[in-house]
């Protein structure tokens, strides 16, 4: 990761930049609120699918390369075993209970890799390591969400269906990645043109997220935020302490791509769809849309920081 140090960076200063002008671009009317959901509806079914497939498809990897990946696996559930655990330890010292409680553990576990984490990967590194390393992280993270992520957000209902929650994996974002080992296992040859324009469509990622990101942070109720303590010990423990960590554990176990996603994707700001797990199950979305406002903005600091802090510590 040290020697990516200025893509980073050079990444976040731009990420900066685009969601600015989101947040300009709602402020002055061009994105209306009602705009703003067609807007995160078209990302999410058609943009971020094709950029998955870019990534995974486009990559030429074969899947003995997957399978020769097993420790990245066994590292991204180590992530995903002590990130629950995270959340509940600072909402149990915050006093959060109940459906707030159990909201703050999916809030915790579920990084915004579609918006932040994929085009900052794309960019920052290019070799076929990190479509591999990407593949794997979606398919855990993506089984998670939809089963664990739901029931977190949905328990304290009665009747919450496991076979909602089943149904709810087959979405834009795991048949595209289907498609992709599908394309990588049987080596199948797909027209110039179609491959071009899924390319071309999933290169606009980065542009279209942030600026709906920055858009969309503007229609958040920003009063008595400052007061959300458990969301700044989230940041700091989970966005910058974690990353820290993992990076110094792993860095003698993993390929230096692999370490810097891994870093990458632990240090991330809260996953935009845990709020529309929240509102869908009636649980405490406001809580949701403050931790996204708050660490979305923050990590526009904090993957520097774990940058300049890996490359000092662990040189």
């Amino acid at each position: 990761m040290n020697g990516n140090l200025n893509v980073i960076i050079n990444q976040v200063f731009l990420f900066g930049i685009l969601m600015f002008i989101g947040f300009l671009a709602s402020k002055t009317k061009v994105i209306t609120e009602d705009g703003l959901v067609h807007l995160a509806r078209f990302i999410v079914k058609i943009v971020l699918p094709s950029l998955i497939f870019t990534v995974v498809a486009g990559s030429g990897l074969k899947i003995e390369d997957i399978l020769l990946s097993w420790k990245f696996l066994l590292a991204c559930l180590l992530l995903f075993s002590i990130l629950p655990i995270l959340g509940l330890l600072v909402g149990k010292v915050f006093k959060l209970s109940g459906s707030s409680l159990y909201l703050f553990i999916a809030l915790s576990t579920f990084g915004n890799m579609g918006f932040i984490g994929i085009p900052l990967i794309n960019e920052v590194y290019k070799d076929s390591l990190a479509g591999v390393s990407i593949t794997i992280y979606t398919l855990v993270d993506m089984s998670l969400l939809w089963t664990f992520g739901v029931y977190l957000c949905s328990m304290h209902l009665s009747g919450n269906s496991i076979k909602s929650s089943i149904k709810n994996m087959i979405n834009p974002t795991t048949i595209a990645l289907f498609i992709s080992i599908m394309v990588l296992l049987f080596n199948i040859r797909i027209p110039k043109v179609i491959t071009d324009t899924i390319y071309g469509i999933g290169g606009t990622s980065k542009y279209l997220t942030m600026i709906y990101l920055g858009s969309a942070l503007s229609f958040i109720e920003h009063r008595g935020i400052l007061r959300k303590y458990h969301i700044y010990v989230l940041v700091i423990s989970k966005m910058i302490i974690i990353p820290v960590v993992f990076f110094g554990i792993f860095k003698n176990y993993l390929p230096s791509t692999q370490v810097g996603i891994l870093t990458i994707v632990s240090g991330l700001p809260t996953m935009t769809m845990v709020v529309m797990l929240a509102k869908t199950y009636r649980s405490d979305d406001k809580l949701a849309t403050e931790t996204i406002f708050i660490t979305t903005i923050a990590c526009l600091i904090t993957i520097p920081i774990v940058s300049l802090l890996n490359s000092y510590i662990w040189r």
